[in-house]
């Protein structure tokens, strides 16, 4: 387990954030984005813990923290929900500077038990905020699963900001919608909830015919409620669409995060994908939503 000890003050760190990055859907690469987003927040110098709350244990497994994963005694409801522990008993180094919270066989309880206990805010009361309080993380970066449970809800009322990959299919765009319903809305009528980037993720084809690719990036670029969320490499105004449909662009955009090869081979190794492949295209875009999580979202981008 991490023995990392506070070294900053509170007035020492100029931004303390926890960052929720899900969508209520599966399979849109929330899990790599989430764990790749904190290795280039750690590569900018920050402290950083990423925190694996899905149930399934994605990032776990793919990091190699099987044994903790199956571990009954790596249970943080001590923390979350008794207050018993300290955070840091959970919590565990990487060789990247950056230090992990596994998911484990003990989540489901904990599910079950903030369900009784019908409180969103202990995550935040008795984990996130002693960290920050105390100075111990810069950044706390969160996957909460892609189910809408109450450690989901915890995640979000802990992080007070979320950031939501999206991938073409017409799946996807019910969880999208599914997410500001029953997630993003309701937050927002209780408590200051933002939203940092909607991040277009595993893009493939191309957007000059008609393709879900398209249709996906079309719709939140002509939006007036969500291309204010996009970061700049997601953006095409409305004369670009225009002029791309009639031939008049010399090179044919690639808006979003392209499906990237190096994602797939590097979680296969264990690694941030920076780590794997330092050379990466994706790297660039991966230090943008970085820069999002440090600016508090992609204004002045």
């Amino acid at each position: 387990m991490a023995t990392k000890q506070p070294t900053q003050t509170d007035s020492e760190v100029e931004t303390e954030q926890a960052v929720s990055v899900n969508i209520l859907k599966g399979g849109v690469g929330k899990s790599s984005l989430s764990m790749n987003i904190a290795d280039r927040l750690a590569t900018r110098g920050h402290d950083v813990l990423y925190m694996d709350l899905d149930p399934n244990g994605h990032v776990t497994f793919g990091l190699g923290f099987d044994e903790v994963f199956a571990d009954p005694t790596h249970d943080i409801s001590n923390t979350v929900v008794y207050n018993h522990t300290h955070p840091t008993e959970w919590t565990y180094e990487t060789e990247w500077n950056w230090d992990f919270l596994p998911a484990s066989v003990k989540l489901e309880e904990l599910e079950r038990t903030l369900s009784s206990e019908g409180d969103t805010s202990l995550l935040r009361d008795n984990f996130t905020k002693p960290l920050f309080d105390e100075g111990v993380y810069d950044y706390i970066i969160m996957d909460g699963g892609g189910e809408w449970s109450m450690t989901a809800k915890n995640a979000y009322g802990a992080a007070g900001q979320t950031m939501i990959p999206v991938t073409p299919g017409k799946e996807t765009r019910s969880g999208f919608k599914r997410t500001f319903q029953r997630a993003i809305r309701p937050l927002q009528k209780r408590i200051d909830f933002e939203i940092l980037a909607i991040v277009p993720n595993k893009i493939q084809n191309r957007i000059d015919y008609n393709y879900p690719e398209r249709e996906l990036l079309e719709h939140l670029n002509r939006s007036e409620h969500f291309q204010e969320y996009l970061p700049s490499f997601a953006r095409i105004s409305p004369d670009e669409w225009d002029r791309m449909d009639a031939g008049e662009l010399d090179e044919r955009p690639k808006p979003g995060i392209r499906y990237s090869g190096a994602f797939e081979s590097a979680f296969g190794e264990g690694k941030p994908v920076g780590r794997y492949d330092p050379d990466a295209d994706v790297l660039e875009h991966l230090d943008k939503l970085a820069a999002i999580v440090e600016r508090g979202g992609v204004k002045d981008e």
